[in-house]
């Protein structure tokens, strides 16, 4: 929630007095602390695969690592930076920032032509790449190390 917001919101509730006010402090300082520990959960080195969806097509199955970094002043993000493995070699696919929804334990990647959403749970991780046409083209399974 950006600063304006939480401070306009917080001075609306101060009129409605100190228990309203004391009450939504505390569950911003819950969603914050859930983002967090969201984050400290995926931050680390992923190793796995990503695979074809449609065969026949210019699409290669990759071997694929992931790194992902918190984002300091930004606990519903991450940073991924994505290779794949050619020949033993890493080749970066990019880095970027991606969205994490600690309710549906998520993160999301998303370009006006494709969106990458991946589901974790432990040491898990799965989702899929999905162009904007609603064409599924990769699955992606990775396993923290």
């Amino acid at each position: 929630m950006k600063a304006r917001k939480v401070q306009f919101e917080m001075r609306n509730l101060r009129s409605a007095g100190p228990l309203a006010c004391w009450t939504s402090t505390l569950l911003l300082l819950a969603s914050s602390s859930t983002l967090r520990a969201q984050q400290a959960e995926l931050t680390g080195v992923w190793r796995g695969e990503s695979i074809c969806v449609q065969q026949g097509t210019a699409c290669n199955n990759e071997q694929v690592v992931y790194y992902v970094d918190a984002i300091a002043d930004h606990p519903d993000q991450v940073q991924i930076r994505a290779d794949k493995i050619v020949n033993g070699e890493a080749i970066t696919m990019g880095t970027s920032a991606w969205h994490v929804d600690a309710d549906h334990h998520t993160v999301e990647w998303k370009t006006p032509r494709q969106v990458w959403l991946l589901s974790f749970s432990g040491i898990h991780m799965e989702g899929t790449l999905t162009l904007s046409d609603g064409t599924v083209v990769r699955k992606a399974s990775l396993r923290k190390q």
